[in-house]
């Protein structure tokens, strides 16, 4: 076999093997928690599921209780991830805006902690808001 012959099965190795995600553009912070059975059930009670990127610490157990607080968002929807970081949640867009549910949500976390919308995911009225 020549140097060629293993140069070219080198880069052929390498051009299928798994890429990993890097988590810097919004469809990998949606993705690190999409729930497919959240967004289906979502969907059939007429919600809309809050895909966020956290800016600083959380703790999950801490922002599932808070959750459970928080008017329209439904808690057993909660999801995390720590790379990145990211959660999401289903939510009632006409009990409260998502913008007011992260808020609420923000507002429970540790000091210096920001959470961002990325993306809504549901009806175009609830995008809006």
């Amino acid at each position: 076999m020549t140097a060629t012959h293993i140069a070219l099965a080198v880069a052929s190795l390498l051009a299928f093997s798994p890429v990993q995600a890097c988590g810097v553009c919004n469809e990998d912070k949606v993705a690190a928690t999409y729930d497919h059975a959240v967004v289906r059930r979502a969907t059939l009670q007429g919600r809309v599921v809050v895909f966020c990127e956290v800016r600083g610490t959380f703790d999950s157990r801490q922002l599932k209780a808070a959750a459970s607080r928080i008017t329209g968002i439904d808690a057993v929807s909660l999801r995390t991830s720590t790379n990145p970081a990211t959660v999401s949640f289903a939510l009632d867009s006409r009990r409260q805006s998502a913008q007011t549910a992260v808020n609420a949500l923000q507002a429970t976390a540790p000091r210096g902690t920001e959470l961002v919308i990325v993306q809504v995911q549901g009806s175009a009225t609830a995008r809006s808001q």
